[in-house]
C-alpha cells in the first residue's frame, strides 16, 4: 500500500508520517494501492479534512465510516469530501481548523476485480441427496457428489464491509476462501435439488446439461450472495456423480438396462418390416391369423380356407360380425367330417370379396340376410360373377318356403 509521507501530500508544511504523538496537520489527498489478494484494506489515517480529496483507482470502491454510520460509496475516479456524499460531516462542521474542518474517520478501500482461489481452494464440492425421476413420478432419493469452479467480485463495497470487515484491518483472498466456500455451499445444495425437482432430469442423463445447470445454480446462488456485497461472475458445474454403492442408483441402472435391451430388440424388429414391406398392425394380424388356423376343428378349417384373410383385412361390419359369430360357433361345436368334393363358392358382399364357402356356410349366410339372390357370387368355371339366383346349387336358397300345416283333426 502506498501512503502520502510527502510534503506535498499532507498540509501546514508537516512532513511527518502521521505515526505518534507528535502527527500535526491532516491529509490532504487520499489514495491506496492494494496488493494482490487483498479483498479489503482499512486505512490508517483518520485525520483528514473537508479540502481533501480521493482519489479512487480503477478497479477500488472506498467508504467512509464514523459512528456507524457510512458514506455514499466512491467509485473510481477523483472526489472531494462534502457533506453531500459524507452525511455524517454535518454534526463536525463547526470544528474550525485553520479555514478547513477536520475530522476522525475510518476509510475503508475495497477491490472489486474479479477473484479466483486458487489450490486446493480453487473449486467447489459438495455431497447431497437428489430426488430423480427415471422410474416413478414420485421419484427416488439418490446420493450424489457435485464439483465445479468458480470466480467472483466484490460489487457493493457497504454490504462487504457490515458482513466481512468487524475490526479485521484487512482481508485477504487467501484467508477468505474457507468463509466464502461456506457461504457458497449453503446455497449451491438446495439450488441443485431443486433443478433435478423442477426439470425431473434423470441422474444418468445430467452430465449432458451441465451447461443449463450451471446457469440455473449460478442464479440462485448470485441471488443469495447479494446480501453479502458479492456476486459470482462464473460458476460452473463440472460434474454430478452418483454415489455407485446407492441401491436405488443401482435399480435406475438395471432399470435402463433392460429398457435398453428392450429398445434395440424393438428397433430390430422395425427394420425387419421395413424390409420386408409389412407394418406392426399386419404382423399382429398375420400371428393372430396362424394361431386360429392352427386350432383343431371348424374354425381352424374355415381360417386355413382364406376365410380368416377376410376377417382381418376387415370385410365391413355385417361380415365381420357374422364371421366372428361363426367361427365362434365352430370352434365350440364338435368336429364335423368334411363332405366329400365341397362347393368353394366366393361371395362379394359390403364390396369385400370372402370364402370361398361350402353349401353349409352358404346356407347360413343366406338365413342371415348377407347371401341373397342379387348377391354377386363366383365359383371355378364361372367367366365372371353372376347374382347368386343364377347358380343351380343356390337357387333353392331363395324359394318361398311354403308353410306346412296340418289337416283339419277329424269330428269324432
Amino acid at each position: 500500500m502506498s501512503l502520502f509521507n510527502r510534503k506535498s501530500l499532507r498540509s501546514e508544511g508537516q512532513t511527518f508520517d502521521g505515526q505518534g504523538n507528535e502527527r500535526t496537520g491532516f491529509i490532504d489527498n487520499v489514495f491506496v494501492n492494494l496488493e494482490k489478494g487483498c479483498l479489503l484494506q482499512r486505512f490508517p489515517y483518520d485525520n483528514l479534512s473537508t479540502a481533501s480529496r480521493v482519489t479512487v483507482q480503477e478497479g477500488q470502491q472506498m467508504v467512509f465510516m464514523s459512528e456507524g454510520m457510512y458514506s455514499d460509496t466512491f467509485l473510481p475516479g477523483s472526489h472531494t469530501l462534502t457533506t453531500n456524499n459524507i452525511p455524517f460531516l454535518e454534526k463536525i462542521m463547526n470544528i474550525p481548523f485553520g479555514g478547513k474542518t477536520a475530522f476522525k474517520t475510518t476509510l475503508f478501500c475495497v477491490s472489486t476485480k474479479r477473484q479466483r482461489f486458487a489450490g486446493d481452494d480453487a473449486g467447489w464440492g459438495v455431497g447431497l441427496t437428489i430426488r430423480d425421476f427415471t422410474l416413478s413420478d414420485e421419484g427416488i432419493t439418490i446420493k450424489v457428489g457435485a464439483y465445479g469452479s468458480y470466480e467472483f467480485r466484490i460489487v457493493n463495497a457497504i454490504a462487504f464491509i457490515r458482513e466481512y470487515s468487524g475490526t479485521e484491518h484487512g482481508i485477504y483472498l487467501d484467508s477468505f476462501a474457507e468463509e466464502f466456500q461456506s457461504a457458497v455451499s449453503q446455497r449451491v445444495v438446495p439450488a441443485l435439488s431443486k433443478f433435478f425437482s423442477q426439470r425431473k432430469t434423470s441422474i444418468t442423463d445430467v452430465n449432458n446439461y451441465l451447461p443449463e445447470l450451471s446457469s440455473f445454480a449460478k442464479e440462485e446462488v448470485n441471488e443469495y450472495l447479494e446480501d453479502y456485497g458479492i456476486e459470482l461472475t462464473k460458476f460452473d458445474v463440472e460434474g454430478v456423480n452418483p454415489i455407485e454403492s446407492d441401491p436405488n442408483y443401482q435399480k435406475i441402472l438395471a432399470a435402463q438396462t433392460e429398457a435398453g435391451a428392450m429398445d434395440l430388440e424393438s428397433r430390430a424388429l422395425a427394420r425387419k418390416r421395413q424390409r420386408e414391406g409389412y407394418s406392426y398392425q399386419q404382423e399382429r394380424q398375420f400371428d393372430v391369423m396362424q394361431e386360429a388356423a392352427g386350432n383343431e376343428g371348424t374354425a381352424g378349417q374355415m381360417m386355413g380356407a382364406g376365410l380368416g384373410v377376410g376377417m382381418g383385412f376387415g370385410m365391413g361390419g355385417v361380415m365381420g360380425g357374422m364371421m366372428g359369430q361363426m367361427a365362434q360357433g365352430a370352434a365350440n361345436a364338435q368336429p364335423i367330417p368334411t363332405p366329400p368334393a365341397p362347393m368353394q363358392v366366393y361371395v362379394y358382399a359390403d364390396n369385400q370379396q370372402s370364402g370361398p364357402f361350402d353349401a353349409t356356410q352358404l346356407k347360413q349366410l343366406a338365413v342371415q340376410g348377407v347371401l341373397t339372390k342379387d348377391t354377386l357370387v363366383w365359383k371355378a368355371g364361372m367367366p365372371q360373377w353372376a347374382a347368386a339366383s343364377t347358380l343351380p346349387e343356390l337357387s333353392a336358397l331363395f324359394q318361398p318356403q311354403t308353410p306346412h300345416t296340418p289337416p283339419a283333426p277329424p269330428v269324432i
